[in-house]
């Protein structure tokens, strides 16, 4: 009798079982599948319950509020210089990601001591879009120029990689920040955390598909992203589940661009 992966335990859970991995489910012990992904939804419900999207969108638009109000400040003491000058100050021009206000804390977060209990690990976006977030689902509908937060919880594990891939076959690292990066700094909270850089979306077609892959042990993160670029050719990238080894785990978050051509299924 095959023994399902926790990833694919969590794909079923969220009724997106990948084309190439029916015949796989379908070997498995219904009654452990079942078990397995009541557990996977009775922990997702009680990490939404600690941790509800409300007060994290909640907390986004009092940055961009307090943000806006350093606007505000900076541009009193800006009336001498030319929009272009002013303009090179404020912004910081070609870089995708966006620094965002940490002096409220990480979203959701709580200051108490947390155990590391295993459990499904969940990345999460939300949008600014002026001054409303909102958070998005699976398959959300979005646009080049959307500035996107990304929140994780671990599910207690220790080591992390957040990245993702775009419809041009284009791989963006957003934890840790450098790919030069050691593998200890892989290394990820123990609580609901949000990433401290924003992150704007390009006119890539198709979707943005954000993988969250996580273990007991530091990342290569050079070696993550190598695997990570070579899926990116894939044709099926948009719906198809990396190839990790068995003491990794992978979950991950598609959001959809307009488009003639619709993400694989």
């Amino acid at each position: 009798m095959t023994t399902l992966p926790d990833w694919l335990v969590e794909r079923i859970a969220l009724d997106e079982v990948p084309a190439a991995s029916k015949s796989r489910v379908d070997r498995a012990d219904a009654n452990d599948i079942a078990a397995r992904v009541a557990a996977v939804r009775a922990d997702n419900e009680a990490e939404l319950a600690a941790y509800p999207p409300g007060p994290a969108i909640a907390q986004i638009e009092a940055r961009i509020a307090r943000a806006k109000q350093r606007r505000r400040v900076r541009r009193l003491g800006l009336l001498g210089l030319t929009t272009a000058a002013a303009a090179a100050i404020v912004l910081v021009v070609g870089t995708r990601h966006v620094s965002t206000d940490r002096a409220g804390g990480s979203l959701g977060s709580s200051d108490a001591d947390v155990t590391r209990v295993k459990g499904a690990t969940r990345l999460s976006a939300f949008r600014q879009a002026g001054d409303k977030v909102e958070k998005l689902d699976e398959d959300a509908l979005v646009k080049g120029g959307d500035l996107i937060q990304l929140r994780y919880n671990a599910g207690g594990r220790p080591f992390g990689v957040i990245a993702s891939v775009d419809g041009a076959g284009v791989v963006t690292l957003h934890h840790p920040v450098s790919e030069d990066a050691p593998p200890e700094a892989t290394a990820l909270a123990p609580k609901t955390t949000s990433l401290p850089n924003a992150y704007s979306l390009d006119d890539a077609p198709e979707f943005e598909r954000f993988f969250f892959i996580t273990a007991d042990h530091p990342i290569d993160v050079k070696g993550s992203l190598e695997a990570l670029r070579a899926f990116a050719r894939r044709t099926d990238s948009a719906s198809a589940s990396l190839d990790l080894p068995a003491d990794m785990h992978q979950s991950s978050l598609r959001l959809r661009k307009p488009s003639t051509r619709k993400p694989t299924p």
